[in-house]
């Protein structure tokens, strides 16, 4: 009696393949700096300026030293209220916007592959991919223009409707090292 393998009724994703087929990589990129989202950099250049400002207020508050116990006691009572309104804007960042402060930290280390099955995103210190994109839900990438070194904006066209794609249906990269390489790894499948 011929019985078919308990797995053939599974949907095609699910089905184990009797000859194993090593993944074989086709693109890593560490961009490193470069990753930071491009509104990061607006953000820092206000922050500098309240870093600035913050400076200047520490800068007349100690100068010149402090020389009697009253002079000691407003200086150190304000330079509490300067760090305590930093902390608290800074813990209010963290409370209304924790992906986008999450994302940001995370992006100088993050490591993007390509491989024959699937668009990984990794971080070092995760056992797991961050983000796993497998290839049947990948149509294709687009270039933008490139730099004289290669480095340049590229995109993932992702099928209709997939969770991961972005309000145009892809996945952009910005500053992406070898940019070219990316694309054509996309669509080696």
């Amino acid at each position: 009696m011929d019985m078919a393998p308990p797995d053939t009724g599974l949907p095609i994703p699910y089905v184990r393949r009797l000859d194993a087929i090593a993944e074989q990589t086709f693109y890593v990129a560490r961009p490193g700096i470069r990753a930071i989202p491009s509104g990061a950099g607006t953000v820092t250049v206000f922050v500098g300026l309240q870093a600035f400002t913050l400076i200047g207020f520490l800068w007349a508050i100690w100068w010149p030293q402090p020389s009697s116990t009253s002079d000691y006691i407003f200086a150190i009572s304000a330079t509490s209220v300067l760090a305590a309104l930093v902390l608290l804007i800074i813990g209010v960042l963290m409370r209304r916007y924790p992906g986008f402060v999450l994302a940001v930290l995370r992006s100088p280390f993050i490591c993007l592959k390509v491989t024959n099955r699937r668009l990984l995103w990794t971080l070092p210190w995760m056992k797991e991919p961050l983000i796993e994109i497998g290839r049947d839900r990948i149509l294709g990438g687009l270039l933008g223009n490139l730099d004289h070194r290669g480095n340049g904006p590229a995109a993932v066209v992702l099928v209709p409707g997939d969770p991961y794609a972005e309000i145009d249906g892809n996945i952009h990269f910005d500053r992406l090292p070898d940019a070219a390489a990316f694309v054509a790894a996309l669509e080696r499948w």
